[in-house]
């Protein structure tokens, strides 16, 4: 954790690693950043060796919590730390083990076995400081691969360690009293910071108001509010507010980049007089400078002597200076050029900003969350605003639902198996052997549901994993060191990409105790294993509930006890407010075409019927039209169907790049390439997350109420939510449909100037349950039979002469 400091009651709270030299602490690489890096190869090599110590010596103990408190200028101090190891000798000495795993044919250099032999020592002045009266520090450094281990006893001098860490506290307090300095000249900056248009918009003034009252209050606020609002900077611009005058961080987190670009141009528009910083921060594998290899100063020359080129080019300070608002392009660009880590340079630079634009990933995403968000974290300084926060349910689903196949572990052996060393014949064959257990436990797991079953719920092979994990272990770390030896490593390596599948799935079976979690095995696709969570609110309740406020933003937040549960809101310190659309009514017509059914049953034939009533209703458009479906199945067999005259057809791809999206979006831009129908998947990348803005879209066509496919895991989820709320159909297949629909026809209707027509194709929008999921401001206080209409009828009488 970072270092508490509490000026009003002069106490400070802090770890062992705060104590050591920063520039050598840095130096090590990035052994605990997020991702792999948090399960990086030591933990293997510390694990076997305490698990030997354990067995042979009554008296070990690993990962021991230490702490001690004394005071200094004044202050009460607190130091706490874990270490990887205590044993007592015969005659009363507590001895503290450093554990560190060292490269085969070398040991760390000066720098890092410097810092090792501080760490150890000042475990063991803590253990002084507790009351302890024989000490001892040695550390323990084990090669990777052999396993030979060597021990080195420390010299210990309480007094000069002491006189260390009081140097160490003085350089802290006065950093200290620099951001305290600088904090003053923010709570001015705040006092003075304007909203960045003339006037608010009808409804912006309520999201100020209540996030006014959400940050001050310390509440969880979700707000619902039609697309095109202004949303993000309504709940930005008093959050920041706030912010810069109670020395509190903002990150804001969105689900898709197109998000981030928008709230990016937020922040700039907010801070025009760049008195604070903003950063955006990119994916750790879009900033890699070195292929994507690992991330250890062995292995990558950006990561090498990291931290003493930073303070050599003055980098982080320097682009401070130039910049208030930090894009990935520029910080990438200045790392490269002083060969340093330009992500790592990206997270010195997150420290230093108020607001932190990134990706969900790096708040709940436990394989990549950043150090802000860790298990350790204080939370209580951040304020989260949460774009879309409708996506975060099942991306909080996603992230403790590992799953494991064997043709992934076949692939990997395949691309190994050609590689004509020793080695690679090893690795081969544990993939092989993991591929067959994989199969045998899919086999045995489907056996009772028969031959045709997609998929069961089932136990997995816990015993025969974790048996199988210590040879994959071995193995990993024998290729790490061939690899480094031969100069060899690659980008996305298939067999480093299964180790740590196989890491991710057996901490997921830790995690997977309770009810809501399922084990499955599936055959549909492939043999795989999968850990499904059918609720992620436990451990996204953590973050939300560790963070002095929480603003999360959507058009479609109902029904708001569905997310409030699962998001993991506390109910005592949560509110949801609508906010109703302040768009003219006569701008926006909606119709349902309730003559075609798209029930999984029904749709072989009504295929030919939806594509001709769509093409009929596109052509009556004068403009760009959207046309969404439930998947590309669906899709595909329309379009084969589809006749237009006046509109030329787009169709999204399932396999489509950031640059086709591109190339799409610039022909619905693009006045002289004429009028496009684009056909699309909801909740896909045209669907959600993306603006239209202007003339540049005059309809949306949503056919169905776009259910998730019928599946396994969709009718566990089922009978989850039937059990919990008691409805299970509706929460697990109409929530997320008709949220796709509501998102998609948000597309539309942006300002105050834009007209369109939103045409629902499917009788069953006016059936319960789906009709309940229709936004208010659809009905205008009518029956939803008033909107039963021939979509091309009524665009041809809303755009009159057409």
């Amino acid at each position: 954790m970072a270092p508490r400091f509490d000026a009003d009651e002069l106490s400070l709270e802090l770890s062992v690693a705060d104590l050591l030299d920063r520039a050598l602490l840095r130096n090590l690489g990035f052994a605990n950043r997020g991702g792999y890096e948090r399960l990086w190869l030591g933990q293997a090599i510390h694990s076997r060796y305490q698990e030997r110590a354990l067995a042979e010596d009554p008296t070990y103990r690993r990962e021991v919590t230490l702490a001690a408190s004394f005071d200094h200028r004044g202050w009460r101090v607190t130091v706490s730390g874990r270490a990887d190891g205590l044993r007592r000798l015969e005659d009363g000495t507590l001895v503290v083990e450093e554990i560190k795993s060292v490269r085969r044919g070398g040991g760390p250099s000066p720098a890092v076995r410097e810092l090792y032999e501080r760490q150890a020592l000042l475990y063991a002045w803590l253990l002084a400081r507790g009351g302890e009266e024989q000490v001892a520090a040695e550390l323990v450094m084990i090669e990777i691969g052999s396993e030979a281990v060597e021990r080195e006893r420390l010299e210990f001098a309480f007094g000069v360690l002491d006189r260390g860490v009081q140097q160490r506290l003085n350089r802290l307090l006065r950093e200290f009293e620099r951001r305290r300095a600088a904090a003053v000249q923010r709570r001015a900056v705040a006092a003075e910071l304007a909203f960045p248009y003339p006037e608010l918009r009808r409804g912006q003034e309520q999201i100020v108001e209540e996030v006014e009252r959400a940050r001050a209050d310390g509440e969880q606020l979700l707000v619902e509010a039609p697309t095109g609002l202004g949303k993000t900077v309504a709940a930005l611009y008093p959050a920041i507010r706030y912010a810069l005058a109670h020395d509190k961080r903002i990150f804001v987190l969105t689900a898709k980049t197109l998000q981030q670009e928008m709230a990016s141009q937020v922040l700039e528009l907010l801070n025009r007089d760049r008195s604070f910083h903003t950063l955006r921060l990119r994916a750790k594998a879009k900033m890699c400078a070195n292929d994507q290899l690992l991330c250890h100063e062995e292995y990558c020359p950006y990561a090498r002597d990291y931290y003493s080129k930073l303070l050599g080019t003055r980098l982080v300070q320097r682009l401070l200076d130039a910049e208030t608002h930090l894009l990935p392009d520029a910080v990438y660009e200045a790392a490269r050029s002083a060969e340093v880590c330009p992500f790592e340079v990206s997270l010195e630079l997150a420290g230093e900003a108020q607001v932190v634009v990134c990706d969900y990933n790096y708040a709940f995403e436990p394989y990549v969350s950043l150090s802000d968000f860790g298990p350790d974290a204080d939370l209580s300084n951040h304020i989260l605003i949460i774009d879309e926060i409708h996506n975060l349910v099942g991306r909080g689903r996603d992230y403790y639902s590992p799953e494991l196949s064997a043709a992934g572990a076949r692939q990997a052996a395949a691309a190994i198996a050609g590689g004509g060393a020793p080695i690679h014949d090893r690795l081969a064959g544990l993939c092989q052997r993991l591929a067959r257990l994989i199969e045998r436990a899919v086999a045995d797991g489907l056996e009772e549901a028969g031959p045709e079953a997609p998929a069961a719920e089932a136990p997995l092979p816990e015993d025969d994993l974790w048996a199988l994990r210590p040879a994959f272990d071995e193995a990993f770390v024998d290729y790490l060191e061939f690899r480094r030896e031969t100069s060899s490593f690659r980008a996305e390596d298939p067999f480093v990409g299964l180790y740590f599948d196989l890491l991710r799935f057996l901490n997921g079976l830790v995690l997977s105790t309770g009810e809501e979690f399922s084990h499955c095995v599936v055959r549909a696709g492939g043999a795989r294993l999968r850990i499904l969570c059918k609720d992620p609110s436990r451990f996204l309740g953590r973050i939300l509930g560790g963070c002095h406020a929480v603003v999360g933003l959507s058009a479609t937040l109902s029904p708001g006890e569905f997310y409030r549960d699962l998001l993991g809101f506390d109910p005592d310190r949560a509110r949801q407010i609508g906010v109703p659309s302040p768009f003219p009514r006569d701008n926006r017509r909606v119709v349902i075409d309730d003559s075609v059914a798209t029930t999984f049953r029904q749709r072989p034939d009504n295929y030919g019927r939806i594509a001709r009533r769509l093409g009929e209703f596109a052509d009556r458009v004068p403009g760009n039209c959207l046309a969404l479906f439930p998947s590309y199945l669906f899709l595909n067999e329309v379009a084969s169907r589809l006749e237009v005259r006046k509109k030329r057809v787009l169709v999204q791809s399932p396999d489509g790049s950031d640059r086709e999206r591109e190339l799409i979006l610039e022909s619905l831009r693009s006045l002289l390439a004429g009028d496009h129908l684009l056909l699309a998947v909801a909740g896909g990348v045209f669907a959600e997350g993306v603006d239209y803005p202007g003339e540049m879209l005059k309809a949306v066509a949503v056919v169905g109420p776009c259910l998730p496919a019928v599946s396994l895991e969709q009718e566990l989820l089922k009978r989850y939510y039937q059990e919990r709320f008691e409805r299970g159909f509706e929460y697990a297949f109409v929530v997320p449909g008709m949220t796709r629909v509501v998102q998609a026809a948000g597309r539309l209707i942006r300002s105050a100037d834009d007209t369109g027509i939103i045409a629902l194709f499917d009788r069953r929008f006016l059936q319960p349950p789906y009709v309940r999921h229709l936004p208010a401001d659809w009905l205008d206080g009518g029956e939803p039979a008033a909107l039963v209409g021939e979509p091309q009828r009524v665009a041809r009488a809303f755009y009159v002469g057409v």
